[in-house]
């Protein structure tokens, strides 16, 4: 039985680290970036019932085996598998089994800083959808990479204090992890049965319309009106299949790109305003303000 939607709680990144503190990184926020390599996966309680997280998460399965639920459906992860999680997917700890794993998570946060100059990025991110399943089982050398690959991460977050272009070096590694997950998911990833529901459907559907209008279009009625439903049965819809409403996706990408366009120094505030066609720089700052709790201005000194 699917819990009660206000039963489930929705976990930051920082209450993933219980007893695992990650130490501060220079300019990189530990809430929005944890990765451990080689550690064992203890069993907590409170990942027994289910839950949401703010973040991704991607487990890479080095010996033992791990039952997780995810959005009702129990997976078995074994050596060599990966584990695929998205923010809004109900998620709940089943059991480990003698789990070794290497894992990452981050948040929507520091795949804005990391991805800026990843323009296809949302090509780069089509795994993440309810099209595919969250569990890959990789071949011996591809999960050697990845399993390389996050090592040398883990070693860049800890070299970000000594490395003139530490945080750089860090960005970068991370964007290849994507390309690397990206090119996986063509020889792994294995799609959902082709007869999804119409509701999973158009929820996909409305997603790829504000990836293509999100810098110009913020209306869940105009949107609701492209996929010929109204804007009650796309946000109760989009609401049930993710956990947010419509209004609240679009304004999450809406502060997505906003943060990527404030990240070009030759654009002035008012220019990236205009830029997502708010009608004026101060309509912007508030709403930026309001959904991050800074100001445009004071997110562009974070940089």
């Amino acid at each position: 039985m699917k819990p009660k939607e206000n039963s489930v709680p929705v976990y930051k990144l920082t209450d993933l680290m219980i007893d695992d503190p990650q130490p501060e990184l220079y300019d990189i926020k530990s809430d929005d970036f944890n990765i451990k390599v080689n550690t064992p996966l203890v069993e907590l309680e409170i990942f027994k019932k289910y839950f949401r997280t703010d973040c991704f998460i991607i487990f890479l399965v080095l010996e033992g085996e791990i039952r997780i639920d995810i959005n009702l459906e129990e997976y078995c992860a074994k050596k060599n598998n990966i584990i695929i999680v998205s923010p809004n997917d109900l998620k709940r700890s089943v059991s480990t089994k003698d789990a070794l794993v290497s894992s990452i998570a981050f948040n929507a946060n520091f795949i804005t800083k990391a991805t800026d100059t990843v323009k296809n990025i949302s090509e780069v991110f089509s795994y993440l959808t309810y099209q595919s399943l969250p569990l890959w089982t990789l071949e011996p050398k591809d999960a050697n990479t990845l399993k390389k690959l996050l090592e040398q991460i883990s070693y860049r977050t800890v070299d970000i204090k000594e490395h003139p272009f530490g945080k750089e070096l860090l960005y970068t590694h991370f964007n290849i992890l994507l390309y690397e997950l990206g090119g996986f998911a063509k020889k792994y990833s294995i799609f959902k049965s082709t007869n999804l529901s119409r509701k999973e459907t158009l929820v996909m559907n409305f997603v790829s319309l504000l990836q293509q209008k999100v810098k110009f279009q913020r209306n869940v009625q105009a949107y609701a009106s492209q996929l010929n439903i109204t804007p009650k049965y796309l946000t109760e819809t989009v609401k049930e299949i993710s956990g947010k409403s419509a209004g609240e996706i679009i304004d999450d990408f809406v502060i997505q790109e906003a943060k990527i366009i404030l990240s070009d120094s030759n654009l002035s505030i008012s220019e990236v305003a205009e830029e997502l066609h708010f009608s004026d720089q101060s309509f912007f700052g508030k709403f930026f303000k309001r959904h991050t709790g800074i100001s445009p201005k004071e997110y562009r000194k974070l940089d």
